[in-house]
């Protein structure tokens, strides 16, 4: 940032000095280290005004981008390529604003446009893929990786991301000719049931020294989980189990993790186990009313299980279902008492009033509260009696 300062004070002097082209140099190193720079940008903005209109569009489109104004920025860019039409750039730059914005077809159009015109725009192919990826047409991305890999034949990049491409396809086929990448094979191969194959692979990368280095632990990570999943296809269920201990040790449990300990539990005929990791990848993925389901299924297989009836009750107290998820605490409170759940219970019973039941979930309640709440509670009882007495 020191840099940046300096470079700005440099800038401000050729200014005074009257040297525009100088400063121009200056602030676009200023938005080369730092993009952000508003200050940068709004002077560039200024600079080009009188000189240059389209690169005065241009710069105003990138003050519009730090303010967030998309939508001012597409309109920038747009009467910047009705100057220059031509413009790598710009077409760039308007084709990424429509991505940014959610214009997906738009966006396509535009990299479309980039690539007729210059067919050497790795990004643009890569823009490409993502773009209609996002709009479920795999088919056509993969005419488009197709395309690349024509034009940068030596780039294993695009053949494995073809590979990927076929592999959702469900092609492994197709996916197999073309995959440059071990991990990827032996993905391929295992989903394609090929397990000794894959195993071949699997055993070759084990052997590897550098996996283990902890610059690779997400390698080592990709590595057990593949493991994981021939031990599965195997059906030797308890190493299946033991390679994703392994890669949860290297990562955070999140959606995958989850997932493979679900299968697995499936494949050992445990439904409670399987229902229960199901509940959390489907909570960790953020689908909560799926992760209730998955939770409701296992406290049936094991009602007295307390992580599960706690999910539940956190589950629907997030939905803002206060009394089922209260329902859910009772529950957890029978088990073993649980402190935790006696508090929950206890402060919410005293916010609805009721200090008896405040009071045996271990809520602390003041003798003229109780008082107060017996009395109230006496004369309603009255109230009632009168009332069916009469005739």
């Amino acid at each position: 940032m020191s840099d940046v300062h300096t470079l700005h004070q440099a800038a401000n002097d050729e200014l005074i000095k009257g040297n525009e082209d100088k400063a121009i140099e200056i602030y676009t190193k200023i938005v080369e280290l730092a993009p952000g720079d508003e200050t940068a940008l709004s002077q560039l903005m200024d600079l080009y005004l009188e000189r240059d209109k389209f690169m005065y569009y241009i710069m105003r489109s990138n003050v519009n981008i730090v303010q967030h104004k998309y939508e001012h920025a597409i309109n920038d860019v747009k009467k910047a390529l009705n100057l220059d039409s031509n413009s790598i750039e710009g077409i760039r730059k308007l084709a990424r604003l429509y991505k940014v914005t959610g214009k997906n077809l738009r966006a396509i159009d535009e990299f479309l446009k980039l690539l007729d015109m210059d067919a050497h725009q790795k990004d643009a192919y890569i823009e490409l893929i993502d773009l209609y990826c996002k709009e479920n047409s795999t088919e056509s991305a993969v005419g488009i990786a197709k395309k690349a890999i024509s034009q940068f034949e030596n780039d294993d990049n695009f053949k494995n991301i073809l590979a990927n491409l076929y592999f959702k396809l469900g092609d492994y086929k197709n996916a197999l000719e073309v995959v440059k990448d071990d991990f990827l094979r032996a993905k391929i191969l295992l989903q394609d049931e090929q397990n000794d194959s894959a195993k071949e692979i699997l055993d070759k990368l084990k052997e590897d020294k550098n996996l283990y280095k902890e610059a690779n632990k997400e390698q080592l990570a990709a590595y057990y989980l593949l493991e994981a999943q021939y031990y599965y296809n195997k059906q030797n269920f308890e190493e299946a189990l033991k390679s994703v201990e392994k890669y949860t040790n290297l990562n955070a449990p999140n959606a995958l993790s989850f997932q493979m300990r679900a299968l697995i539990y499936e494949g050992m005929g445990d439904e409670f186990k399987s229902c229960y990791n199901w509940g959390y990848c489907y909570k960790a993925q953020g689908r909560f009313d799926e992760a209730i389901v998955e939770f409701t299924h296992a406290s049936n297989k094991n009602p007295k299980d307390k992580n599960t009836l706690i999910e539940l009750a956190n589950l629907y107290a997030n939905n803002n279902e206060k009394f089922t998820s209260m329902e859910y605490w009772k529950r957890v409170y029978e088990v073993d008492k649980d402190k935790k759940a006696g508090q929950i219970l206890g402060e919410f019973y005293y916010k609805q009033g009721d200090m008896a039941l405040a009071q045996y979930y271990g809520k602390t309640i003041e003798k003229k509260e109780l008082k107060e709440a017996n009395y109230q509670d006496e004369g309603l009882l009255e109230k009632l009696i009168n009332f069916f007495s009469k005739k």
